[in-house]
């Protein structure tokens, strides 16, 4: 990660390194610039990474943004196949008093190199991150989606594997506002 402005938490009885690997390369990969007006902003962004996604779940994260004012990227993994990536993202965030829950999104990357973008599936919409929020961009890339979400998954698991000691050490057990 560029400076360690967003948390990484894994939600699961014992730290797991594959998860965060995955939670640090995703911070990393979806990072675009910082606008200079929003430099001294405090970071307000959290990659969650634990077991799948379930309703109730679900529920708790959306309640956990609005309370915490905390835009969260949620990513499901498999138990036990936590090496082969996340099987599913979500997106929690609340704007002006409402909740947003984008609770099927898939990963996409260009063919540059550029940020990664999380697509929610069925809106023209999608997300990075400037290090302190997210960024909504209310169009998608006109590219092949589904090209693009080959290159995002292999870009995601590139970057996880090369996540230094260093890196891990910031990824931190458990959400601090857990009930």
């Amino acid at each position: 990660m560029k400076d360690g402005a967003v948390k990484i938490y894994t939600m699961m009885p014992q730290n797991n390194e594959a998860m965060n690997r995955v939670a640090i390369a995703l911070a990393d990969l979806l990072r675009d610039e910082l606008a200079p007006e929003f430099a001294e902003d405090s970071s307000s962004f959290a990659i969650i990474a634990g077991p799948p996604l379930t309703e109730d779940y679900a529920l708790y994260w959306a309640e956990s943004a609005k309370d915490t004012q905390t835009d969260i990227i949620y990513l499901s993994f498999e138990l036990g196949r936590e090496h082969h990536g996340p099987t599913r993202l979500a997106v929690f965030a609340e704007r002006s008093g409402i909740i947003y829950r984008w609770a099927d999104c898939v990963l996409w990357a260009p063919k540059d190199g550029g940020a990664l973008r999380v697509m929610p599936k069925g809106l023209k919409m999608c997300f990075s991150h400037d290090g302190k929020a997210l960024i909504s961009h209310k169009s998608r890339p006109a590219q092949s989606l589904r090209n693009g979400m080959i290159r995002a998954r292999a870009r995601l698991l590139r970057t996880a594997r090369a996540v230094t000691e260093e890196q891990l050490a910031h990824a931190e057990d458990g959400w601090r506002y857990a009930a």
